[in-house]
């Protein structure tokens, strides 16, 4: 929604007056500002006849007075008690250009007014709470995709829809609107406002822990209608923790819940959502877990529930509970993976839609379709398109996603991995010849935590490390360092003291750690007892590092492997793996490196890997070792090592026409050892 000016004269009032105190009172009469300049817009009130009064009287209930032409029986927001403050001229004149001046409001979809509030936050102070406004056309297309496209029955008296976290009103709005259009279409003027006094009385339910943005969208959704009736079913609170809404009594969810992690909710708060939600909130999961294991207990048999939600449900390893708990109890419809398209405005996280209906049995057919975009370079510009292609592209345009169904039987705790069938039918073929995952045969471990890198990490070319015995300097790297079959020359050191008993006996260590003491005392490890002030904080086991291993970066937009004879020491950005005692395999450091950095293990991984962004991956071990590998042959063990000679010697001679050539013969080589058809090798190598 653009209404260019407004935006502008808001940010004026907050850089040029300090009329009120706080954050929340600006919000608070920005709001008020808002609505009136509406309601004056819409010809719901007079502005010009009660200027006096208005400045005399600059509350909602006043302002909701002048619409209804009587006093009301009640305060339209029970949480804010306001006290009537005559504005100084500086104040009313700013006021009085702001409702008066262009643009109109005339017309507008009230949704806008919980757009401009969201302005007004990011204009006042960051949020970090994990809450974002939903754009209105997504707002639109998951309202239409709950509740048009399912029936919704005949009588609406008895329909309840239900958003838990309504922030300011905008899937709330869309959801009215889809309401009136399905009931209101021929009905009378007098018919349409009884429609609008029902929906806003028993049919909407909106719930937030922020009193404000409760307040937003009350008035969004009483300026729906004509006729002022207030908006019974927003109350602020906490949905999870709170009985604010009965059991088994809600037909329709719709949601955008807070995307908040572990590390930013409160620890207490976080054990009773342990407490209470045990079957789906475990260890590291994401507070908007519990709102789907909530909003199954509020729904009634046959309900749905449609949220915008962070797409790592799907992968990630702490969600493994709640990708169970959604097989086991809903019959789960639809899933819109956007891919690591972002198409929420400053929301760094990835989204997907889901939709479900709440279901004791699921049958064994039952399909899930899946939408799964593929756009890789985009701008924030197309977002509204992108997002408007889910209603079916332009003509004269190609769908941005792709779309297939999976059965709901075949999707696994562990991950759920959402084949199209090409892809489905590459993987199979891979996964028939890998009797092993790569968990069978290797171990990995994380790089490491120092807890102050100044402390210990040096450039190999400051002079302080001359200080130190050369056993207690080993080379470090980072994830930049790692490529394709290749490990940097590490151009710093790390000062490794876990392995010193008695700091007193290396002065030397001791005068270079001294400045840093205060802090390394403040680590959580120090303070309570569990680590000596000099330590590394997390050093890891060095007998992994001091040996060979292959080592990858923990984010890569594509499958970096190499390994590394270097014997370096590595930060918690990259991981290492070592081969397991060769009980019955072949398999080699150099197989294992040249399998995984090949088009098809690259393809193979990202077809189940955590997306992050746009382009990149997360390579956390417990994804990684998931890859199925083959058991070659002695002859074919040789082959490769052989292959791994040229690919070394090529690269230090950087003749990269003929590294081409070798690594198109080993991708060759794969494609007919898992017996790929041309159809499966082009999709593979256009990935």
């Amino acid at each position: 929604m653009e209404l260019p000016g407004i935006s502008e004269k808001i940010a004026s009032f907050l850089k040029q007056y300090n009329y009120l105190t706080n954050t929340n009172a600006n919000l608070h009469f920005l709001v008020k500002c808002i609505f009136l300049k509406y309601l004056s817009d819409n010809q719901r009130i007079d502005f010009g006849q009660n200027e006096k009064n208005i400045r005399k009287n600059f509350t909602l209930d006043y302002f909701i007075e002048l619409w209804q032409g009587n006093p009301s029986e009640e305060n339209f927001w029970e949480k804010l008690t306001e006290t009537p403050l005559p504005l100084g001229d500086a104040i009313w004149d700013w006021l009085n250009d702001f409702v008066t001046a262009a643009p109109t409001f005339e017309g507008e979809n009230p949704v806008m007014i919980g757009a401009l509030y969201e302005e007004c936050i990011h204009l006042s102070h960051k949020k970090n709470q994990g809450i974002f406004y939903t754009p209105d056309n997504l707002a639109e297309f998951m309202a239409v995709n709950l509740l048009k496209k399912n029936k919704i029955g005949k009588d609406i008296d008895e329909f309840r829809v239900l958003d838990p976290a309504c922030g300011s009103g905008s899937l709330l709005s869309a959801s009215y609107d889809q309401i009136f259009d399905i009931f209101g279409d021929g009905k009378s003027l007098s018919e349409k406002n009884t429609l609008h006094q029902l929906i806003l009385e028993k049919c909407l339910f909106g719930i937030d822990k922020d009193p404000m943005a409760c307040l937003v969208t009350r008035l969004v959704l009483v300026l729906k209608g004509k006729n002022y009736v207030k908006p019974l079913g927003i109350q602020c609170g906490d949905i999870l923790i709170e009985d604010l809404v009965p059991a088994g009594s809600v037909d329709a969810i719709i949601g955008n819940p807070p995307y908040v992690g572990h590390k930013e909710i409160d620890c207490s708060y976080m054990k009773s959502l342990k407490v209470r939600y045990p079957e789906v909130y475990q260890d590291k999961g994401d507070l908007s877990y519990c709102f789907i294991n909530r909003g199954w207990e509020l729904l009634k048999p046959g309900g749905r529930l449609l949220h915008i939600t962070s797409r790592y449900f799907l992968e990630a390893y702490y969600a493994k509970p709640l990708r169970h708990f959604l097989k086991n109890n809903f019959a789960v419809e639809e899933i819109i993976d956007f891919n690591g398209l972002r198409i929420i405005p400053g929301v760094g996280v990835d989204p997907a839609i889901i939709k479900v209906q709440k279901q004791e049995k699921v049958s064994d057919d039952h399909c899930v379709t899946v939408k799964r975009f593929y756009i890789k370079n985009h701008k924030v510009s197309d977002y509204s398109r992108l997002i408007n292609s889910l209603n079916g592209p332009d003509d004269n345009e190609l769908a941005p996603w792709e779309a297939f169904e999976v059965k709901q039987k075949s999707l696994k705790d562990d991950l759920w991995r959402l084949y199209s069938p090409m892809t489905r039918k590459i993987i199979e073929k891979i996964e028939e010849k890998a009797p092993f995952t790569l968990d069978n045969v290797v171990q990995s471990f994380q790089g490491i935590i120092t807890g102050n890198d100044k402390a210990f990490i040096f450039n190999n070319t400051n002079d302080t490390i001359n200080d130190f015995d050369e056993n207690q300097l080993k080379p470090w790297i980072k994830n930049k360092d790692i490529g394709v079959f290749t490990v940097a020359q590490p151009q710093k050191k790390i000062l490794y003291t876990n392995g010193i008993e008695d700091i007193e006996t290396y002065p030397r260590v001791i005068d270079h750690l001294e400045k840093y003491k205060p802090k390394l005392l403040n680590r959580r490890e120090c303070q309570n007892g569990k680590l000596p002030w000099h330590f590394i904080q997390w050093g890891r086991d060095p007998q992994h590092f001091n040996g060979r291993k292959i080592v990858f970066p923990y984010k890569a937009n594509k499958n970096r492997f190499a390994i590394d004879d270097q014997k370096c020491y590595f930060s918690a950005d990259v991981y290492g793996l070592i081969l397991k005692p060769r009980l019955y395999h072949g398999v080699t450091e150099e197989f294992l490196v040249i399998l995984l950095n090949s088009q098809l293990y690259n393809y193979y991984f990202k077809s189940f890997a955590k997306k992050l962004g746009d382009k990149l991956y997360e390579y956390y071990p417990n994804t990684l070792l998931k890859l199925g590998i083959p058991d070659i042959t002695e002859e074919n063990t040789k082959l490769f090592k052989e292959f791994y000679d040229k690919i070394e010697k090529l690269m230090d001679k950087g003749n990269t026409a003929e590294l081409s050539m070798v690594f198109a013969e080993i991708d060759d080589w794969l494609y007919q050892y898992f017996n790929l058809s041309e159809a499966e090798i082009m999709a593979v190598e256009n990935e």
